[in-house]
């Protein structure tokens, strides 16, 4: 193992997207020129030759000491294929068309971006956080495919088919180059030999084994990136979907669990070797985040409880050779034993805040109310952070919008004429209005229009997704696209929803409780009073600011709690309302946020609730830190409390818990009292934090939660550190 890590580490070192070209491309005057002799070739025909391409020049990586074959050598090391690599070569091409489909909408589109009330990453879909349709591979091979779309004569299954042979003469190389490859040691030899043989047989046909079933999941996951230009986040649900092929081998004595377990820790280990954790995090790819998940528990298509055996040697390995990467998505239900729960906890008490927890009982049916078939959504994944996707039937695009509900909020205060020009929207101000009601009403019909105006300029601006990157690929095995005989790029999947996360509701809730508290039920201040001193960023206001911080707040409030579901049930009926009237795409209201409440902090001005520009925003579902008397049962509470299965796209609450007095069997009870859809969990000790910034070389194995992925807290630079060390420790 020790060698192998040696060996990853040493290839991946030199191919860092720090010191390489992101877009590298090294078949791209082959590919130009290909289109230059075919300049009426259809998109569709323009990506399958891509894929010929690259399966006909790319030279197979071959690691001698793992059985595992996917290193194409095309990309950077530490990303899943997003715009990277020949992969990306149609992307970037007809990239042009993303502007010229609508200049105006793309403009302002970027504008909302810069400005701070949304993430514009695409710019109109999300092409990162897939998940590959494994399970459909696993069961029937690629080969089952081809033989389908041959039956057929239209130009997406004609290219489906050139997809399927350019990948399996893809997997051939690797058998050809293994076998070329000269051994150094026994135990390469053995590795050699099961990859020459295995490459010959999957993913063309199905899975018969244990270690031919990891071989799928490693394989389609990286070679879909490599080829595709997409961003394959998720390694799957291997506890789950190998179950049978793994008793089986037990079974019938082709493996030991010895065997087993160390073909799980030779598969785990892949992406942590990729990433360099002896840089500060600043100097580290992307700061640090990469999306590789694995999924663990739940339940299968059924309703039957996964955890097994299996899930917990993948726990193990992960904890053994103190991983990082891959992230572990933990789904648990009312039903998941309680040994697995605590095993999942027990990291945290060792440093190793790193696994997080999918709440069935809350997603899958949040799924169903969204219009999905049960069995469907009883198969979600989470790709990247936190972004529900069902497997095998859509792409759920849940991460390249984030929504800044502070920042409307913001514009319903301040004035900004230029800004609103540039935005092509004009927003209400608040003034004298004379009652909660109408300040309510006023701020959520700008919410509201914002939002619609989001699905509005993704509805139309993402039109062009299907001529800039059309993937037969990746649609090929994914549920209705053989049917529809369209690409997932052009609404051919069973589900075409895309994602409406929204951040900084406490943020919004607390403003609005201040207002009230402040100017209706206390009268401390009048509307314009408390606007003035808001608008001059409380300086010289601070009775007044003190009053804001004292008035109920979000997470041990029910008035506050109230207010919360109001606001949520406005904006869903809204969305509801929307995809009634528009039926392209299905908008999945989500409760989650990424690094901007760093990044948008200082795009975000003073707000009623007593927070000044450039003070720290709120996650997902987590009260703000300044608020005063917070407790874990109080903030468990507030989110039962919530209309969460109006958020298909997830809910997220970030919880810190002291250390001290804490077990597994604890953690996994404060687990279960969770209702939301995901918990992002620290648990330590704040002494401990302060001495790691003060003395670093003591704590280098100290690992914290931050924004949807895990990092060693000694690399995060000053701010980060300062926004951890800032949160509420309960």
């Amino acid at each position: 193992m020790k060698a192998l890590q040696e060996e990853l580490r040493a290839y991946y070192s030199v191919r860092s997207g720090r010191d390489r070209e992101k877009t590298l491309n090294p078949f791209l005057d082959e590919m130009n020129g290909w289109a230059e002799a075919h300049p009426d070739a259809s998109p569709l025909e323009m990506k399958t030759a891509q894929y010929e391409i690259i399966a006909e020049r790319f030279e197979p990586v071959i690691f001698r000491n793992t059985p595992f074959f996917s290193e194409m050598g095309v990309r950077i090391a530490e990303y899943d294929g997003t715009g990277m690599g020949p992969g990306a070569w149609l992307m970037h091409r007809n990239g042009h068309l993303w502007q010229e489909e609508n200049p105006e909408i793309f403009l302002q589109h970027q504008e909302f971006s810069r400005a701070g009330f949304h993430l514009a990453y695409g710019p109109f879909v999300d092409p990162d956080h897939h998940c590959f349709p494994f399970t459909a591979v696993l069961r029937n091979g690629l080969e089952h495919f081809y033989r389908e779309f041959g039956k057929n004569t239209d130009e997406f299954s004609v290219m489906v088919c050139r997809s399927l042979l350019a990948v399996r003469k893809i997997a051939e190389k690797f058998a050809d180059a293994a076998e070329k490859l000269t051994p150094e040691t026994p135990q390469q030899a053995a590795h050699l030999k099961r990859i020459a043989a295995a490459a010959r047989r999957v993913p063309w046909k199905k899975a018969e084994t244990f270690y031919e079933g990891l071989c799928v999941l490693w394989f389609l996951h990286e070679v879909c990136a490599s080829v595709d230009g997409i961003g394959m986040s998720v390694l799957g649900r291997p506890d789950c979907w190998l179950k049978e092929l793994y008793e089986n081998d037990l079974a019938s004595g082709r493996m030991s669990r010895e065997d087993a377990y160390d073909l799980i820790c030779r598969f785990m280990v892949h992406t942590d070797c990729k990433l360099d954790f002896s840089r500060p995090l600043s100097e580290q790819f992307n700061l640090g985040e990469q999306g590789d998940t694995i999924i663990l528990g739940g339940c299968d298509e059924t309703g039957n409880d996964c955890c097994g055996e299996l899930t917990g040697l993948f726990l193990r390995a992960h904890r053994e050779w103190k991983l990082i990467y891959p992230k572990i998505h933990f789904r648990y239900s009312a039903r998941t034993p309680s040994e697995f729960l605590q095993d999942a906890c027990t990291d945290f008490l060792n440093g190793r805040n790193t696994v997080s927890f999918l709440n069935d009982d809350t997603l899958i049916p949040a799924q169903v109310k969204a219009g999905k078939r049960p069995e469907d959504a009883r198969n979600y994944v989470a790709g990247g952070c936190w972004e529900v996707i069902l497997e095998g039937c859509e792409h759920s695009q849940g991460a390249n919008c984030y929504m800044n509900l502070a920042r409307i909020l913001d514009l319903s205060i301040h004035d900004d004429p230029e800004l609103e020009a540039k935005l092509g929207m004009t927003f209400r101000k608040l003034a004298g209005e004379e009652d909660f009601d109408q300040v309510f009403q006023l701020v959520m019909e700008n919410v509201k229009e914002t939002i619609l105006r989001l699905c509005d300029r993704i509805r139309i601006g993402s039109r062009p997704w299907s001529r800039i990157n059309p993937s037969p690929f990746f649609s090929a095995a994914l549920k209705d696209c053989p049917e529809n005989k369209r690409d997932y790029s052009a609404g051919g999947a069973r589900y075409n929803p895309h994602g409406l996360p929204m951040g900084n509701l406490a943020v919004l809730t607390d403003s609005l409780s201040a207002i009230r508290h402040l100017c209706f039920d206390k009268k401390l201040c009048t509307l314009g009073e408390l606007l003035h001193a808001v608008r001059a960023d409380w300086n010289g206001f601070e009775t007044l600011r003190a009053a804001a911080l004292a008035a109920p707040r979000y997470g041990n409030s029910d008035s506050c709690t109230a207010l919360a579901c109001r606001i949520l049930r406005e904006i869903t009926a809204s969305v509801a309302d929307y995809n009634a009237a528009h039926g392209e795409i299905r908008f999945q209201p989500g409760l989650y946020n990424y690094r901007d409440i760093i990044d948008w902090a200082d795009r975000t001005r003073a707000t009623p609730d007593g927070r000044r520009k450039g003070d720290f925003l709120s996650q997902g579902l987590t009260p703000q830190r300044y608020s005063r008397g917070l407790n874990a049962a109080d903030i468990l509470r507030t989110v039962q409390a919530l209309p969460l299965a109006d958020f298909p796209a997830n809910s997220v609450l970030t919880l810190t818990l002291q250390k001290q007095g804490m077990t597994p069997d604890r953690l996994a009870a404060v687990v279960r009292c969770f209702s939301g859809g995901n918990l992002q969990l620290n648990c330590l000790d704040q002494a401990e934090l302060y001495d790691a910034m003060e003395h670093p070389e003591r704590h280098q194995d100290l690992i914290v939660r931050l924004y949807g992925y895990s990092a060693r807290f000694v690399s995060l630079d000053g701010q980060m550190q300062k926004e951890f060390i800032s949160r509420t420790f309960l």
